[in-house]
């Protein structure tokens, strides 16, 4: 979008101080910006008309921000601000971790941000992990921050980040090795993930209207397991190269990071990398970003390399991103103000906001979805050791989902919903996930002598229909609705199991056993979920949407989380 506006150029003038050296490295690190923030002044103004064109693109902007600090993700390891009331931050990034030694660790995390007024954002997280040839989801993270004042009120921008984590997959990859004749996994499998909680002190700043810069410092606590903890900070300085909307930024970017568990707290792991960055929008919403980061200390990896792609929308109203040399004069109430001279251009009225949503609706949902059970099948013990420990009154099945059967499983589904208000529907839901259960079939015979064992998939289909309740809220003038739901109804095709009856003394080869097969059971299943709705157009949507089902205990509740599309009528 192209506006033509009159303004009141300023030239400033600012100095700055050499900050010292450090020893440490974070100090060294953060203390050469920070004392930029803190010592540039202006000297002398003088002002003269002329008209500028700004080539400017409508997307949000925070409390005064500049629209590039108030994108939640500054780069691919550094937060910074806050984001504007009402607009929403999706992120996918991807990290890739080569280490000296062993296979490279891969981390997936998907994150949804929301701002909300009186410089507040929520947000939900989640990481999942592919190493050694074992993946799954690892963590599920509810956030929240909060900016101290509005933007250039507090030098650099002080803004505080809480976060917990839910453990809910197995440890797959130790960042700290274990201590000398520790570490070894249990009966019952791998350990699991343990909850963390996490909090940051993010700083921003620009300078010389040329670079943006941030910085965070953060410390994080595991509160069971290894007790790990995590300190440290990383930080970005970007500068716009294509200044006609900043379509293209580079930089700096480096990490910091100091871990210990319960058993090394005098000897810490120092992982520092440091590398370029690189900022692409493709559009004004979109942005990708790159850091390949490389080890500069023995506990880093040998390289880090950081891949993410953002989506910035909504928000009732919007600040356009012009070049730099003019994109710190925003526009405020109903027209422009000059910050200097107090002048003011009067705007035209925007059109009437228009209805994404009916008040009455029918909407039909087709999505594909990703289940993680509760509980992870780890152990796979030997067929020896069930027959030994069943013959002695124990048996060794160990920790998988009792329902769903394995770790994870792909599916599909759809559902229809009628909103009888724009805020309220009642539906019908159905899915089906494609589900593998690990089993094993041993018989045994002391008179023939006989002994057969050997293991067994459990390929099945497991479906489920529910009724449900589903409460919206369109946000106004925006395209998005959060949502939540609930559901009760039946599920079936899982629960397959195998059990051992043996007979003779508790020996695994003197003794008589038998496995008995157990078909599938159906149960009544209950779900709950959140989620949010983006409205392509009055009758197209996109859905994304996180819930968790509880049918029968805690061995066979599953989250699951769901991506499609809404057809509205």
């Amino acid at each position: 979008m192209i506006r033509s506006f009159t303004f009141y150029s300023h030239m400033i003038t600012k100095h700055f101080s050499r900050p010292t050296t450090r020893r440490l490295i974070p100090f060294i690190a953060g203390g050469f910006l920070i004392s930029l923030a803190t010592n540039h002044s202006i000297r002398a103004q003088s002002a003269q008309e002329e008209q500028i064109v700004v080539t400017g693109e409508e997307v949000p902007s925070a409390y005064g921000a500049p629209p590039g600090l108030s994108r939640s993700r500054f780069s691919n390891t550094v937060n910074a601000y806050v984001l504007p009331p009402w607009s929403f931050f999706f992120g996918e990034l991807f990290e890739g971790a080569g280490f000296r030694h062993g296979p490279p660790d891969y981390l997936f995390t998907q994150e949804v941000e929301m701002g909300l007024p009186y410089r507040f954002n929520v947000a939900a997280e989640t990481g999942l992990e592919r190493f050694n040839g074992g993946g799954g989801v690892q963590t599920v993270s509810l956030e929240a921050r909060w900016a101290l004042a509005d933007w250039n009120k507090i030098p650099l921008n002080p803004t505080i980040f809480a976060e917990y984590k839910f453990g809910v997959g197995t440890i797959r990859h130790e960042e700290v090795p274990p201590p000398p004749g520790g570490g070894e996994e249990e009966e019952s499998g791998p350990p699991k993930v343990p909850d963390a909680y996490e909090v940051r002190l993010l700083l921003a700043q620009d300078f010389f209207e040329r670079v943006e810069w941030a910085m965070n410092w953060f410390f994080e606590k595991e509160n069971t397991g290894d007790r790990g903890r995590e300190w440290g900070f990383s930080q970005a300085a970007l500068m716009p190269i294509l200044l006609p909307n900043e379509r293209l930024k580079v930089g700096i970017e480096m990490q910091y990071r100091n871990l210990t568990v319960k058993d090394t707290r005098g000897d810490p792991l120092h992982s520092f990398t440091i590398g370029p960055t690189v900022a692409w929008k493709p559009t004004a919403q979109t942005r990708l970003d790159i850091s390949p980061l490389f080890g500069c200390t023995a506990g880093a990896p040998v390289a880090d390399v950081f891949v993410a792609f953002s989506w910035l929308f909504g928000a009732e109203r919007a600040e356009a991103e012009a070049p730099v040399s003019t994109r710190f004069r925003y526009y405020t109430g109903d027209g422009l103000a000059d910050s200097h001279s107090g002048k003011e251009m009067k705007q035209v009225a925007p059109p009437p906001c228009p209805e994404w949503y009916g008040d009455r609706e029918w909407n039909v949902n087709l999505w594909g979805t990703y289940a993680f059970t509760n509980t992870e099948f780890a152990p796979n013990p030997s067929l020896v050791d069930i027959v030994q420990s069943t013959s002695e009154g124990g048996p060794v099945l160990g920790t998988y989902d009792r329902y769903i059967g394995g770790d994870h499983a792909w599916g599909g589904g759809g559902d229809i919903k009628y909103f009888f208000c724009r805020y309220a529907g009642l539906g019908v839901e159905g899915f089906a996930l494609d589900a593998s259960k690990p089993g094993f079939d041993i018989f045994e015979d002391q008179a023939v002598p006989i002994f057969i064992h050997r293991r067994i998939n459990h390929n099945h289909t497991v479906g489920a229909v529910l009724g449900t309740l589903t409460l919206r809220y369109p946000i106004p003038c925006t395209r998005l609705a959060p949502y939540a739901w609930a559901g009760v109804g039946a599920i079936f095709g899982g629960g397959e199991r195998d059990a051992l009856h043996t007979q003779g003394p508790p020996d695994a080869f003197a003794v008589n056993a038998q496995t008995e097969h157990f078909g599938s059971e159906t149960k009544v299943l209950g779900q709950f979920g959140a989620g949010l709705e983006f409205r392509f157009s009055r009758h197209v949507a996109m859905i994304n949407d996180l819930s968790f089902g509880v049918i029968d205990g805690p061995k066979n509740n599953f989250g699951m989380f769901r991506s499609g599309l809404n057809f509205a009528f």
